[in-house]
């Protein structure tokens, strides 16, 4: 999808419409879709972020490293999402 063909559709649909939309999309099209929104910010906000979550995710390591943040194994943490998704 070109921006053109994004810019003529969107200004016409509420905020509302869209996320009824996107309700209806797969997952990979809600992927798609995540790319190209990703994409369509400008440029430096978009480093911005990218720099944001690299200064977090060092903090959270040097966190775990000095013991002060838990820490969970893959299966464990798959198993709790599951549960927490069922409730």
């Amino acid at each position: 999808m070109t921006d053109a063909v994004i810019q003529s559709i969107i200004p016409r649909m509420s905020l509302t419409s869209i996320q009824e939309e996107i309700a209806h999309l797969s997952s990979t099209e809600r992927a798609t879709l995540i790319d190209i929104l990703w994409e369509s910010l400008d440029e430096e906000r978009v480093r911005e972020i990218e720099a944001k979550w690299a200064a977090e995710s060092e903090e959270r390591i040097d966190a775990v490293d000095r013991g002060e943040l838990p820490t969970i194994d893959g299966p464990s943490a798959l198993r709790d999402l599951h549960s927490s998704l069922r409730k």
